[in-house]
């Protein structure tokens, strides 16, 4: 199995990984108090298509089978670009549950105990003996406040860290799923109809006349009309298969778009995010929250907002008796467009 675009996330800090129980907890728990909806609503499309894109390679891998033609355009591709992925899900439920955590660090308290207390020792005098052991608690309590701040920002640096590494790692990946998608449809671009895979499979359909005349010869069943007959079916079907391939190529190439478009948009949009934070990681003083509330928003907006289906064209009418005929060699071209994608993938991968 191609690990190639979104495999596992590496580099990720093990002190700030929920538990499953906690992240599962987290993700049924309304997106904001009193607000309809769970966190994990905004995931429900994502592990929709999830689903089916693992149930289509558990089939492939059994054998099992073989899908209307919508739905084998579609989860050919959807499993080609490796994006309705389990490792895209968990790194995009991490972020929500990190970024949860890291609203809820509270500076204010502290600070404003400091500052109050700074304020009330200023009223105090050094020099009187009641006035020394309250300065004196005061001062401890303010130096163990003092601790509770150094431990929130060493906890916001690591978990600001995380937050990009998160960011950083969908980009990446995403980059790789519109590279994939614009080698896919030059490659599909360069498939016309007429190619030697389609030669071929019209030289399998006058095979397959070709038979059966040669059996009806045996039974010495042949006319002239019978032949006549015969080489107008052919030439039928050939323009039928020729037309049903064409329409083929333009739909599977027209999902392959969808994808380059959403992973092209969300990608310049992830990189102007991330350069942000990436600023505001640097500039730790700032405390800068807004920007990881933004990558929160495209995050979810990356995996809820795009929708991929399509139709498929429908098969073209062969007539009863050669229906299946011209089935059979529609879903052998439709394999032989996704092996040859596969193959593509991974010599451009080789050489990248």
């Amino acid at each position: 199995m191609d690990t190639f675009i979104f495999g596992l996330r590496f580099k990720s800090d093990e002190s700030l990984q929920p538990s499953a129980d906690d992240l599962a907890v987290f993700l049924g728990s309304p997106r904001t108090p009193g607000a309809p909806g769970t966190r994990e609503d905004d995931l429900e499309v994502f592990i929709g298509h999830q689903k089916r894109v693992e149930a289509y390679e558990q089939g492939l891998a059994r054998g099992l089978g073989w899908l209307d033609f919508s739905e084998r355009l579609l989860l050919g591709v959807l499993s080609h670009t490796r994006f309705f992925r389990p490792a895209l899900r968990i790194a995009i439920e991490e972020y929500l549950y990190h970024h949860h955590e890291f609203l809820q660090l509270d500076f204010n308290k502290p600070e404003s105990f400091i500052r109050s207390a700074e304020d009330e020792m200023g009223r105090l005098s050094a020099g009187k003996k009641d006035d020394q052991q309250k300065i004196a608690r005061l001062q401890a309590l303010i130096d163990q406040r003092k601790k509770d701040l150094a431990a929130l920002t060493k906890r916001r640096r690591v978990m600001v860290g995380e937050l990009c590494h998160i960011a950083a790692y969908v980009l990446e990946n995403l980059e790789k799923v519109r590279q994939l998608s614009e080698d896919a449809i030059a490659l599909l671009a360069r498939l016309q109809a007429g190619g030697d895979k389609t030669v071929q499979l019209i030289e399998d359909l006058k095979a397959y006349f070709k038979d059966e005349v040669r059996e009806y010869r045996q039974m010495r069943m042949v006319t002239p009309e019978y032949l006549e007959s015969v080489k107008t079916e052919v030439a039928k079907l050939s323009q039928l298969l020729t037309g049903q391939v064409r329409g083929d190529i333009v739909a599977v190439t027209g999902i392959y778009e969808n994808f380059r478009v959403h992973a092209a948009k969300n990608t310049v949009l992830l990189r102007d995010l991330i350069s942000r934070a990436e600023l505001a990681r640097k500039n730790d003083g700032a405390r800068d929250v807004q920007v990881f509330t933004e990558i929160e928003s495209a995050l979810i907006g990356l995996i809820s907002e795009f929708r991929p289906g399509m139709k498929a064209p429908e098969q073209a009418g062969a007539g009863e008796r050669h229906e299946d005929l011209l089935r059979e060699k529609r879903r052998e071209f439709l394999d032989y467009i996704f092996l040859l994608l596969r193959d593509e993938h991974k010599k451009n991968k080789r050489t990248s």
